[in-house]
């Protein structure tokens, strides 16, 4: 889905969309993460601990692959609330509330100086300050092209479990 949402991204900026759609666009594909972020990476956690403990113990290499598989998609929960969040996240939201705000649309209230990166919600300000300010000096497609680049970074740790764990199913 994070592949699907950047070649997504990358569409609807190829033909310049004004400000105001393109933050309701990326808005909606923001509030969409928490139906698809958390359960792919508990399965991948699951589905790649549970053969690795499973294994028998004569086939150790095939266990560290699991692990290894395991804990790279596993490794997207902190990118995402640690790296994510305070930066990339955080910037769109506050440039996305500010404009649909200046448009008259409504936006999300986004309460809180700052919200705990272990909790990220469309709904709270995750952005740390000098991310609020970046984002009120550049333009929404800037931002949003940058949290697609970004995205890219999270399709390939999970490119990368995926063959981990194909290797150590099919390969061993």
């Amino acid at each position: 889905m994070t592949a699907a949402n950047s070649l997504v991204t990358n569409a609807l900026l190829a033909a310049p969309a004004p400000p105001k759609l393109l933050a309701k666009q990326w808005l909606h594909l923001y509030q969409q993460s928490p139906y698809w972020v958390l359960p792919t990476v508990l399965s991948g956690l699951s589905s790649n601990f549970y053969p690795a403990f499973q294994s028998p113990s004569s086939r150790n290499q095939q266990t560290t692959f699991y692990l290894a598989a395991a804990l790279t998609i596993g490794s997207i929960l902190p990118i995402t609330f640690l790296y994510f969040e305070p930066r990339v996240n955080g910037a769109c939201k506050w440039k996305a509330r500010t404009l649909l705000r200046q448009a008259g649309e409504k936006a999300p209230e986004l309460s809180g100086d700052k919200l705990p990166a272990v909790v990220p919600s469309s709904e709270k300000q995750s952005a740390t300050r000098e991310t609020r300010e970046r984002a009120e000096r550049g333009d929404i497609g800037t931002l949003v092209m940058a949290w697609a680049r970004a995205n890219h970074l999270r399709w390939a740790v999970g490119s990368a479990a995926a063959g981990l764990s194909g290797y150590a199913t099919l390969g061993l």
